[in-house]
């Protein structure tokens, strides 16, 4: 047992008593207590533009949890922030955030950092707060087209919390990865087009952030909500990086992921290494559709998922460098 360490000071002198822990400090060696530990969720609040109240689960990125010598206990290794890809996750239609639990753990635990809101309308965002003062709670019955379409609005006040992030180092908006369950695919599709649509300015980027697309389950169109219009934009037709996801058993799901993979496919060029495959096509063979079908823990697709995204984003990071994202206004 080491029972003292001492450090001369000019002409004071220093003693410190304590056990092995205080002198293991003392040489600078790591205590238990030290130790990295993948960082707990944690709840926000976003404000969409209309002033709708987005209630959101963050799991903070940049740690990576790898396999130990240690019984049950893995090995937490940190990653630099401006080297993180931010994933956002778009439940379906009258689910929440809780939905992707599985999954936002499996990316956290790959390094990225997930935020998962509960879309206008559901989950804990069910209630908006109004100018005179009084909560009123949506409809979801009620919820039309327009109604839908305000899940844009959510979507960009939660990249406005990762630019944020972005600007204090913490991740690289230039690698957004967007994935959407059913409604949610339509949202991520839509917002991904009107993200690669933005105005550019001379001395700020905007938008022309979302890399890559994980569409579950992808509709063409609800309660008259549809991403055909935004599947002819040129960057999601030839540029970004989509995967496509439905369970095959389901002969109406089936029959419109495969109506929408065909009309990305065939302005696409086949590559000649299938690790360069920017448009992913899974058809696992079940009945289940949206979050259920990525939640089957034999299918294992969260880590499919993880793999796309390393694949198409992490090996790519160098083409797509980390810059500051202030606004000038």
């Amino acid at each position: 047992m080491i029972r003292y360490c001492y450090r001369n000071v000019g002409r004071h002198l220093l003693v410190f008593t304590g056990c092995l822990s205080l002198a293991s400090a003392c040489f600078g060696q790591r205590r238990p207590e030290d130790e990295l530990k993948m960082p707990d969720p944690q709840a926000i609040t976003v404000e969409a533009s209309d002033g709708v109240p987005i209630r959101c689960s963050y799991y903070p990125g940049g740690f990576i949890e790898t396999p130990s010598d240690k019984k049950d206990k893995p090995k937490i290794e940190k990653k630099p922030g401006k080297e993180v890809v931010p994933v956002v996750l778009l439940h379906g239609w009258e689910g929440s955030r809780r939905d992707f639990d599985e999954l936002a753990s499996t990316l956290q635990k790959r390094g990225h950092a997930v935020i998962v809101p509960d879309l206008r309308g559901h989950g804990d965002s069910a209630k908006v707060q109004l100018p005179n003062g009084e909560a009123k709670e949506f409809d979801i019955e009620r919820m039309r087209s327009t109604d839908i379409a305000g899940m844009l609005l959510d979507v960009e006040a939660v990249k406005k919390f990762l630019l944020d992030k972005n600007n204090l180092g913490e991740v690289n908006i230039e690698l957004l990865c967007v994935v959407g369950a059913d409604v949610g695919a339509i949202v991520a599709v839509n917002w991904a087009a009107y993200d690669w649509s933005r105005q550019q300015l001379p001395a700020f980027k905007q938008g022309r952030d979302v890399k890559a697309l994980v569409l579950i389950s992808p509709q063409a169109t609800f309660k008259g909500y549809s991403l055909t219009t935004s599947l002819n934009h040129p960057v999601i037709q030839k540029l970004l990086s989509i995967l496509l996801i439905v369970g095959e058993e389901d002969r109406t799901a089936s029959r419109e992921a495969r109506t929408i993979h065909g009309r990305l496919e065939r302005l696409r060029e086949v590559p000649t290494d299938p690790k360069d495959a920017d448009l992913v096509y899974l058809k696992p063979n079940t009945t289940l559709q949206g979050t259920k079908l990525i939640n089957v823990a034999a299918l294992r697709l969260p880590d499919v998922i993880a793999f796309f995204i390393d694949q198409r984003l992490v090996r790519r990071s160098s083409e797509f460098a980390w810059t500051e994202r202030t606004s000038p206004f």
